[in-house]
């Protein structure tokens, strides 16, 4: 079951622990009791005064306020259509990136190779082939993660929450906007690179390559982990997506039901809808107790 899930159901369940304790301490006198003591009757008579049951009120109120629009928000941006496109492809991404990640190779040592000079060509030569062999990969994780597009979420990100309030938020969505002009402009620079070493086999093109490969791959680790933040932050869940594509691709042939009318398609995404979503609360019962 999903860490958040069970967060909140034990929050259900320990609310309703202490709302029932408290009834039984009323019941047996436990507050008579502790209203006779002076201390008590002291932290009463200022909870009394007018002046601060208004201002503990006020501060109550905007707290709660905060809380129940912080949540409000993530659910409703997550329904926003435009927002939750940019989130799969940003999920999509990360993926990626994850799936590469423990292939990147690593710069010659000195000891290996202690002229400078060639140690450059032949880890530019290295870094273009791993480029090659994962350059589809790049072209999306760069898509992904610094499309221009991903603007509108940042955005949104921005209207919706009080980012004066949310320093975690605030603190998510700055490591993202710094590191965006580093993506958006690095892969073309490594893409034009690499397209001039094929085009002119010039060793000072794999010492570029050499120069500037490693700080890309950094800042796109960086990329990747800032925005798997942000969407831990606004709970986001990749399974029904998922799984709605698995069955859907399981059932009908996606090339096919595009020649369909609207109305059918339409109607066989409901019907998958509900597959889904039926088999999602399946799995949830099921594993309840297996946390």
């Amino acid at each position: 079951m999903k860490k958040s899930l069970y967060r909140q159901v034990m929050f259900v369940i320990s609310s309703i622990c202490l709302i029932l304790l408290i009834t039984i301490a009323v019941k047996i006198g436990v507050f008579s009791e502790l209203t006779s003591c002076v201390g008590i009757e002291s932290i009463l008579s200022v909870i009394n005064n007018s002046y601060f049951s208004g201002v503990l009120c006020s501060i109550i109120a905007v707290i709660v306020i905060y809380f129940f629009q912080v949540q409000y928000s993530k659910r409703m941006l997550k329904k926003d259509v435009r927002c939750n496109e940019i989130i799969q492809d940003v999920y999509d991404g990360i993926e990626k990136y994850c799936n590469i990640s423990n292939t990147i190779p690593e710069r010659t040592s000195k000891s290996e190779e202690k002229d400078y000079s060639k140690r450059q060509i032949a880890d530019g030569l290295m870094y273009y082939k791993f480029y090659k062999e994962y350059e589809v990969d790049f072209e999306m994780m760069a898509y992904s993660l610094s499309c221009e597009n991903n603007d509108i979420l940042i955005e949104s990100l921005q209207s919706c929450f009080f980012l004066n309030l949310n320093f975690k938020l605030l603190n998510i969505v700055n490591n993202i906007k710094n590191r965006l002009p580093n993506i958006r402009n690095g892969y073309p620079e490594i893409k034009e690179i690499c397209e001039n070493y094929e085009l002119n086999n010039d060793e000072n093109m794999l010492k570029s390559i050499e120069n500037r490969f490693p700080h890309y791959l950094i800042d796109l680790r960086f990329m990747a982990t800032y925005w798997q933040e942000l969407l831990d932050y606004l709970n986001y869940d990749p399974t029904y997506i998922k799984l709605f594509v698995r069955t859907y691709n399981s059932q009908y042939d996606i090339l096919e039901e595009l020649k369909q009318p609207k109305e059918i398609q339409y109607a066989k995404q409901r019907k998958i809808q509900k597959e889904v979503r039926k088999a999602i609360w399946l799995y949830k019962i099921k594993n309840f107790w297996n946390k």
